[in-house]
């Protein structure tokens, strides 16, 4: 393998980036630059010393509040890459001043960006800004893509057509800071968890009604919905009327986490639309079932009856049914619980990950010596 130096350059999904820069090391030397905000907020207090690692440098960003800190970053961001001078840059698509700023200077390296939405999500997601159009920009400069998914690569072709045949579909890793349980033990209780942005599309009615309508069938059932966002206020009354919720109406921070995973019986993603799921990536690192919509490209990380089940957008009555179908089953759980163990250690974990990504970026190295 010639890659030997890999720059990541994420200000946000700072855990899912740690994850990756962690098993890239093993193999090649990585530089990695987050913010320092998302860092503390997604991998919790002290991170920095619990992720020291030999062939690991970390570099920190001020999120800016001014033109100068922009600028600032932006130079601090350019000096480390170039003194580091990497093989590859790798870019967590997520549009940022200083990064945008930043491309026009680092076009001799190759590039591969990493899109987790070719478009934008319904609802809140959709509305414009400027960084819509910096979107726009960013793409342009990528010599390669990364997709989650099949689905979401082909998508993305579609209103890209420069990455035809430039995009890899590399699977979603699984998330959890700080769990590393090897057995997938079923929790007390009925906690059915519903978690992260609570944004249009993500399909709160929909869990709701079907809390309810197991809640009627006599099942201990509680519905848990944790996290914030513009679609929690449209349902709050009828969850706190039907008394079988519990609402957690904040940003939850990284220690908190694992205990609403690990006390749940199933992770709910009733999503309308969508391409793939952070929520359901943390669900497999918890080793949780899934009970998911079948949009995008969730179905290529929750496998129906293997570490799940699936049910098509928008259908209560089916949503109901599969809920239903794992808490009255200990040996179904089991199954898809075990089963989400076995993909999070082999075909979804993060050094498999890291050998596909290694493979993106080589044809990245050799895209560019073409070029030049």
């Amino acid at each position: 393998m010639s890659i030997h130096r890999v720059a990541l350059v994420s200000l946000h999904f700072a855990e899912y980036v740690t994850n990756l820069a962690l098993a890239l090391s093993e193999k090649a030397n990585v530089l990695l630059m987050l913010y320092q905000d998302n860092a503390d907020d997604e991998l919790g207090p002290d991170w920095r010393n619990r992720i020291k690692k030999t062939g690991l440098e970390i570099i920190v960003l001020a999120r800016p509040k001014s033109v100068g800190d922009i600028i600032k970053n932006m130079n601090l961001l350019l000096k480390t890459i170039k003194q580091f001078a990497p093989d590859v840059i790798h870019y967590q698509e997520d549009p940022r001043d200083e990064l945008l700023l930043s491309l026009p200077f680092l076009t001799k390296f190759p590039s591969v960006l990493t899109i987790h939405d070719p478009k934008r999500h319904t609802g809140q997601d959709a509305k414009l800004s400027r960084f819509t159009f910096y979107l726009i920009i960013i793409r342009h400069f990528a010599d390669i893509a990364i997709t989650h998914g099949n689905i979401i690569a082909a998508e993305l072709t579609d209103l890209y057509p420069r990455f035809k045949n430039k995009v890899w579909s590399i699977a979603h890793g699984p998330l959890g800071v700080g769990f590393d349980g090897t057995v997938a033990l079923r929790p007390e209780g009925c906690r059915l968890l519903f978690f992260g942005r609570i944004h249009a599309y993500k399909g709160l009615g929909y869990f709701v009604e079907s809390v309810i309508a197991l809640h009627n069938k006599g099942y201990p059932v509680i519905g848990v919905v944790a996290g914030r966002g513009t679609d929690l206020e449209p349902h709050r009354q009828r969850m706190i009327d039907s008394g079988c919720f519990e609402i957690i109406d904040k940003y939850i921070p990284a220690e908190d986490i694992p205990g609403l995973f690990i006390n749940s019986l199933i992770t709910v993603l009733p999503y309308t639309d969508g391409t793939q799921s952070g929520v359901a990536a943390m669900a497999l690192g918890f080793c949780r079932p899934v009970v998911a919509s079948e949009v995008g490209s969730i179905p290529e990380l929750v496998r129906e009856g293997v570490n799940g089940l699936l049910v098509p957008p928008r259908d209560t009555g089916k949503l109901t049914q599969a809920l239903e179908a794992i808490i009255t089953d200990d040996t179904l759980w089991q199954k898809l619980a075990n089963g989400a163990l076995d993909l999070k250690n082999s075909e979804l974990s993060w050094h498999t990950i890291a050998d596909q990504t290694l493979l993106a970026y080589e044809s990245a190295r050799q895209l560019k010596s073409t070029m030049q």
